[in-house]
């Protein structure tokens, strides 16, 4: 593995973890209040290194989503991620590869905003050989109690509470990520996934109109039975739906139907399992798609 850092607009940049091999590219991206070692645990494993293995060269990135008090960056918001790190890291992809089109793999909100930054920049539409979505949905429809405490009380109530305090939302100390976030980013990303119209707050580009005429490559959905809340399956296909007709696989990871277990939002990723039960079927839906990575 090997470290990058890729510049963005203003004096920001992307630090990106490359494990490269001679395959097609992989760009692996973490959902809010994560970062890029959700695909690679320190203790080792992961889905990053596991592609890597079998000759995909991986980039993992950690997208800019909390800014330190003494920088003269303001705070990171998604226009910012969509309109500034995606390009780049597009790019950075493109020039490592080029004349061949890459994979992406998002992890939750990750999943909106690569969405998002290809709605907007469709050009980069031809250059991506297919999408793969975990726990990837924009709307949360689900009224159960795990909505009621994760998403009413802690994310839109005590979340943005603290974060009136500190400046930003605290995720780590609070149990609700393993990064803390800017309150631009937060109030963004709840404005949409709380059923808000799917339009920029800060240019009012729409993002639903735009979806008109746009061709997306194939795709695998990939949702937990145990995800009661941040993927639900039904919001995942519903997400699939949004995003209009195209070749779209949805797979319920459930035990007892090529799972060991019923999996959730975070352990489809980190369960030691994940590598038996479907990194395989990943990995084999790439492998159909690879003759797509030539334009």
């Amino acid at each position: 593995m090997t470290s990058l850092c890729i510049p963005v607009a203003a004096d920001g940049q992307l630090q990106v973890r490359r494990f490269a091999a001679a395959g097609p590219a992989v760009l692996m991206v973490h959902g809010l209040g994560a970062r890029g070692d959700l695909f690679c645990p320190t203790g080792g494993g992961g889905l990053a290194p596991w592609l890597a293995e079998a000759g995909y060269d991986v980039h993992v990135p950690d997208l800019r989503e909390r800014v330190s008090s003494s920088s003269v960056i303001p705070d990171i918001s998604q226009h910012q991620l969509i309109c500034e790190d995606f390009p780049a890291l597009f790019q950075r992809l493109a020039e490592a590869h080029p004349r061949q089109r890459f994979f992406v793999v998002a992890h939750g909100w990750g999943g909106v905003l690569v969405a998002s930054a290809l709605i907007r920049q469709p050009h980069w539409l031809e250059q991506v050989a297919g999408l793969v979505h975990l726990g990837v949905r924009r709307v949360c429809r689900q009224r159960n109690w795990q909505r009621r405490l994760l998403l009413d009380l802690m994310w839109d109530r005590l979340a943005p509470l603290i974060g009136q305090r500190r400046g930003y939302l605290p995720l780590r100390s609070l149990g609700l990520g393993s990064a803390d976030l800017s309150r631009q980013l937060h109030d963004d990303s709840r404005m949409w996934q709380n059923g808000g119209k799917w339009r920029d707050p800060q240019d009012g580009f729409d993002y639903a109109a735009a979806l008109t005429g746009v061709v997306w490559p194939s795709s695998l959905y990939l949702a937990g039975r145990n995800d009661r809340c941040m993927g639900h399956v039904a919001d995942v296909r519903a997400f699939a739906r949004e995003l209009g007709e195209h070749d779209a696989q949805l797979v319920l990871l459930q035990k007892g139907t090529g799972s060991s277990r019923d999996y959730g939002h975070h352990d489809l990723l980190t369960h030691p399992q994940a590598a038996n039960d479907h990194f395989p079927l990943i990995m084999s839906w790439l492998g159909r798609h690879v003759g797509a990575n030539t334009p």
